[in-house]
């Protein structure tokens, strides 16, 4: 029983780059020229599982993860302000995307997509110069095909 679980856990954390079209366990084996080989020994019926995980996690809309909040504001001015700050990100960062969203009474405007707070930190570092109010905020429904 802990080996399943063990098992589970392991893959589990890998259903972040699965595809819908395929089985995660026959991607890894997959054989490319000039790369190594990955045998996988599982117990039957690991495989439905996480298939199942995958399609559970597409159906919700996301993974949790972490993203960076550049601003958060109330009403028709902080719209305009948002506005003005996804602008000013996207003059400055233009390889990033930035996400305007609309929670009453907020406004928000976050930017990348992490699976961990850590790897946020080297954005978050660079934006500081120019927003020095953002900060790291948890986020429950990040799309899996965005890390």
């Amino acid at each position: 029983m802990k080996s399943l679980i063990i098992v589970l856990f392991f893959f589990s954390s890998l259903v972040v780059n699965a595809q819908s079209d395929g089985n995660l366990a026959g991607k890894l084996q997959e054989r490319t020229e000039g790369e190594g080989v990955i045998t996988i020994y599982d117990e039957e019926g690991i495989e439905e599982l996480v298939d199942i995980q995958v399609e559970v996690n597409e159906r919700i809309g996301g993974v949790e993860g972490y993203r960076i909040q550049l601003y958060s504001g109330l009403g028709p001015a902080g719209k305009r302000r948002a506005l003005n700050v996804k602008g000013k990100f996207l003059n400055n960062f233009p390889g990033y995307d930035a996400d305007l969203s609309f929670t009453s009474p907020n406004w928000r405007v976050r930017v990348g997509t992490y699976r961990h707070r850590h790897e946020a930190l080297s954005l978050l570092t660079d934006l500081r110069k120019i927003f020095p109010n953002c900060y790291i905020v948890k986020d429950g429904a990040v799309k899996m095909n965005k890390f």
